[in-house]
């Protein structure tokens, strides 16, 4: 197995695990934790989780210097605003908006690796686009974001995609020390966030009642899942790896169209169908190139 393939299957179970993420944020949120707190909790015993990591690795970590806390940084950022977004809008809105981030991704591998914007990738960027002028189309022309979820999943998906160029530009960096920079900021990152907003703390008997189903969902799926993810982006072109991301959306979905009573009808499927063809059409792109190469 090629190391571009381990990373295409670790982005794609770190994906899967991350279309998840929306229910124990709600959960946390009907268990009377409000603000941006029910996102905060998992971040933050993820980062305490890779708290001795950090500091077993601490001569990696100086040398590695702010380039990998910066990468870590925007990374960790782009994952806790993400699973604030959940808080406040729809849960296929939230994942089909943060999935415009393969057209970030295209544009600024162009502007800063020098990567080809190909006629497939134009076609991929124009599909996506598309998917979310449908999911957005109710609100009005032009599609444009409607409430602070909305804005956080869109501002989530270009966050993550600028952490993964610094990522591609500073290969030097083990991914292990990405990934635990990455829930580390996201910790820091979230609960900074909710304390300028909501500065009123949690009570203690809330936060400890649901600890017994959150840590195992952090230490089993929220810490592994991260360190797929960013593997994979660690040696893959965002907008491919955002792509390959795309797993998630099938799972998000499905899961709060059974879980949920949000709407979920002919706009939000095609919404999703728009942009898993925007997938398609990159992944036989790719295909085709690397067929091409070979012959």
């Amino acid at each position: 197995m090629t190391r571009v393939t381990t990373a295409k299957l670790a982005a794609l179970y770190g994906g899967l695990l991350w279309g998840t993420v929306w229910i124990p944020v709600r959960e946390l949120s009907s268990a009377g934790i409000h603000g941006f707190w029910p996102a905060v909790l998992p971040y933050f015993l993820a980062a305490l989780a890779v708290l001795p990591l950090l500091l077993w690795r601490w001569r990696r970590t100086l040398a590695n210097g702010w380039r990998q806390q910066l990468a870590g940084l925007f990374l960790g950022t782009a994952a806790a605003i993400y699973a604030a977004a959940f808080l406040f809008t729809e849960v296929a809105t939230a994942v089909l908006l943060y999935y415009l981030s393969p057209v970030w991704g295209f544009i600024l591998a162009r502007i800063v690796l020098g990567d080809p914007i190909t006629p497939v990738r134009w076609l991929a960027m124009t599909l996506a686009l598309l998917g979310a002028a449908v999911i957005l189309g109710d609100e009005g022309w032009p599609p444009l974001p409607a409430n602070l979820g909305d804005w956080l999943a869109l501002a989530s998906g270009l966050l993550f995609v600028i952490g993964s160029l610094m990522m591609l530009s500073w290969q030097k960096i083990a991914p292990l020390d990405y990934a635990a920079s990455f829930l580390f900021w996201g910790g820091v990152t979230m609960a900074t966030i909710a304390l300028v907003v909501e500065p009123t703390l949690p009570s203690q008997a809330d936060v400890v009642d649901v600890l017994p189903w959150l840590v195992p969902f952090v230490l089993l799926g929220l810490v592994p899942g991260s360190f797929a993810v960013i593997y994979g982006a660690t040696i893959l072109n965002p907008g491919v790896v955002s792509i390959i991301y795309m797993s998630e959306i099938g799972v998000s979905v499905l899961l709060a169209a059974l879980l949920t009573d949000e709407p979920f009808g002919l706009r939000q499927i095609g919404g999703i169908l728009l942009i898993a063809l925007a997938a398609m059409v990159e992944a036989l792109g790719d295909w085709l190139r690397r067929t091409h190469q070979k012959a």
